[in-house]
């Protein structure tokens, strides 16, 4: 876990382990699956912020340390680097080097002198979090995003174990393949062996997987398949190959890069949807200016105090109905008493509704019911002192459409991303 190595309580790191077993959960629960502890599980070092329980949590939740388990007659082998880099420094700080070494009981250094004391004819694959040490322009091939695997530390890491240690490793296992972690990046190294390994080869590759989260640095994640071949046939039965074929394959699987989908792909058709409202919105704008210009001569014509023909509409209709709000008024012998019915004025320049954002002044319908005649009338307040439609400006009009089309799409983000992680 990324944090693991934290101090916090039980139940805080219960539901965090819990949260990552959901997100990494299989389908199949009879497939075996085994955990390599790193420096953010256990910590490297001593630190304040180090819970001391992390190691014995680690194993309560994820298993040993230092195990080993047998796959398609390949051995494969799990070293706790985190512990091996530790054990390192008290070696060297003491001057013992490791054939005289007092390894710790339980550690990775007598984990791995017990397993070197027997034959092993099957093939060895390595595993450990800390990679391997290696030359200071050591090339990590052309898969590598950028730079390179340098030796440094600092609190709670170590880019590579120590040459000591790293031969420690190669000489006692002569290990087929290794596979480290650790630099988030995707790194391949061969390194030379003190003699053949088990496949006659003086060398062996050790690989670096990739994280498999984008927030570590690097703009596409991955991970590395490994596929084990339990028998091998022999050579005189597959006269078509000139050698005999590995007995083991790997191949890097890289995800999609999240970051330049993001950059690449919606930030240019996030632009492209503003500018389309923007000139939009600019085009409202002109029209609503030009139809104000329209307006006023025929505004100078009617008198610097008069009202336009809605607002006289409900005057009359507060001063015969004595309301200006919604209101139902029965017919009497007298109609002359009740105000004309207020239609749509004709003529561009009053207009009562500006693409659905102008303020309409007042509606009547007249009906009839158990049969003497109705009349209802809405009257809504005039929007500005000389009878113009108030329309919305460009950039409040601009932001307002943004809203209108944002909302949907990071609506279904949302939902697709709770989805993804919690079903």
């Amino acid at each position: 876990m990324d944090n693991g190595r934290a101090t916090m309580s039980n139940s805080e790191y219960n539901s965090y382990a819990a949260r990552f077993f959901d997100i990494f959960k299989l389908r199949d629960l009879s497939m075996p699956t085994f955990f390599l502890p790193g420096n953010h599980d256990l910590g490297l070092g001593e630190d304040v912020s180090f819970s001391l329980e992390a190691p014995t949590r680690y194993t309560s939740h994820f298993g040993p340390w230092n195990h080993k388990t047998t796959i398609g007659n390949h051995t494969i082998l799990f070293i706790d680097a985190v512990a091996l880099v530790e054990e390192d420094i008290v070696r060297a700080d003491r001057g013992f080097s490791y054939d005289n070494w007092p390894a710790v009981a339980g550690g990775s250094v007598d984990f791995v002198k017990r397993f070197a004391a027997h034959e092993h004819a099957s093939p060895i694959v390595l595993f450990t979090h800390i990679p391997l040490a290696r030359p200071l322009d050591a090339d990590c091939g052309p898969l590598r995003e950028r730079g390179t695997i340098r030796q440094g530390h600092g609190l709670g890491y170590q880019n590579t174990l120590s040459n000591e240690a790293s031969q420690f490793l190669l000489r006692s296992l002569g290990p087929s393949l290794i596979f480290s972690g650790d630099d988030h990046d995707y790194c391949e190294y061969s390194h030379p062996l003190p003699f053949s390994s088990a496949s006659g080869s003086a060398t062996v590759r050790e690989i670096t997987v990739k994280s498999f989260s984008m927030a570590m640095g690097i703009r596409r994640p991955g991970f590395q398949l490994l596929s084990l071949i339990s028998t091998v046939p022999a050579i005189e039965t597959l006269t078509q190959l000139p050698n005999s074929p590995p007995s083991l394959l790997d191949t890097p699987c890289f995800l999609p890069d999240q970051l330049g989908i993001y950059l690449n792909v919606y930030l240019p058709f996030i632009l492209l949807s503003v500018l389309c409202l923007l000139a939009f919105n600019v085009q409202r704008t002109l029209a609503g200016g030009n139809k104000q210009a329209q307006r006023q001569p025929d505004v100078s014509l009617r008198g610097k105090h008069s009202e336009p023909e809605s607002c006289r509409a409900s005057d009359d209709y507060e001063l015969y109905g004595r309301s200006l709000g919604p209101s139902v008024t029965e017919d009497t012998d007298e109609d002359h008493v009740l105000p004309l019915p207020v239609t749509k004025p004709a003529g561009p320049g009053h207009s009562s509704k500006v693409r659905g954002r102008s303020s309409t002044s007042s509606h009547s319908w007249a009906f009839y019911l158990l049969g003497r005649r109705r009349r209802i009338s809405l009257s809504l307040p005039c929007s500005m002192a000389n009878g113009e439609v108030h329309e919305v400006g460009l950039i409040r009009g601009l932001f307002s459409d943004v809203v209108d089309v944002a909302w949907p799409p990071l609506l279904a983000f949302c939902v697709a991303a709770w989805c993804a992680t919690h079903v």
